[in-house]
């Protein structure tokens, strides 16, 4: 029995630029250049890692029960729950939550100010355009993680303090801070969203193509919170996993199991 702790992003490939002004790189296939993806899993003996490459032949099921995913203790860390325990909602047991670094950041705490260079976003994901922080460094590894179809960065070399007074500004504007995974799901071939929003914040700043950046195919079938994953996996798309029929959310903290029935190779 795991946890699912997130999918992961990981960059192979160098970025080009098209001449339509929107930045992008080819569009790649199995065995390919570009940001692939794994799934992090925590057990009650700690994480192990599990591959999403195209292709690859899986069966196993997303239940509704769910366990403490750990913590982070420092930047680039994560610590197991010493329990691996069960919770009734959420993703950490309240102690867990009480030692990871970013419980304060992640909820909005201005008073939390975390070394570093960050950036505000904006990015559009399906028709729908989010704006958010993150480290400088980290863009666009940030957009592929949440699932972005295209990305801009209106701001950066900012501290953590000021970068999030600055999201919560463009916030109460009207741009929202969270898009549901269900709503991921649309695909979207053009930018309009984003640049009308953009347009409307007074924010002028080079539109990066994010789907391009992945060795994925563009995400399909109907969305699902839980259930029997089985076939060959086709799509990843920010933190959700498609096989061209279902589009399965891998969402954390919840247990991730191999099926009762025999199938194919699973997780």
């Amino acid at each position: 029995m795991n946890s699912i702790v997130k999918v992961q992003w990981k960059n192979s490939s160098e970025q080009n630029h098209s001449s339509n002004g929107v930045s992008n790189s080819h569009r790649t296939g199995e065995g390919c250049d570009g940001w692939k993806a794994h799934l992090l899993l925590a057990g009650p003996e700690g994480f192990e890692k599990r591959g999403l490459q195209p292709g690859r032949k899986v069966s196993f099921e997303v239940t509704d029960e769910r366990r403490c995913t750990g913590y982070a203790p420092s930047p680039g860390e994560r610590a197991p729950c010493p329990e691996f325990r069960k919770l009734e909602s959420g993703s950490q047991c309240s102690e867990c939550r009480g030692k990871d670094i970013y419980s304060d950041y992640v909820r909005g705490d201005t008073q939390t100010d975390l070394d570093g260079d960050f950036s505000v976003y904006l990015a559009q994901i399906g028709k729908e355009v989010k704006v958010g922080v993150t480290r400088s460094e980290k863009i666009p590894k940030r957009w592929i993680e949440q699932g972005a179809d295209y990305g801009a960065e209106i701001l950066s070399g900012l501290s953590s303090k000021v970068a999030l007074e600055n999201e919560q500004d463009i916030s109460s504007n009207g741009v929202t801070e969270r898009i549901r995974k269900e709503r991921k799901v649309v695909d979207s071939e053009q930018p309009e969203a984003l640049q009308e929003v953009m347009e409307e914040q007074g924010y002028e700043a080079e539109i990066v193509d994010v789907n391009s950046l992945t060795v994925y195919d563009h995400l399909s079938g109907e969305f699902k919170r839980k259930g029997l994953f089985q076939g060959e996996i086709q799509s990843v798309k920010g933190q959700i996993l498609g096989n061209g029929r279902m589009a399965l959310a891998m969402t954390s903290g919840k247990v991730l199991k191999k099926p009762d029935q025999k199938g194919l190779d699973s997780f």
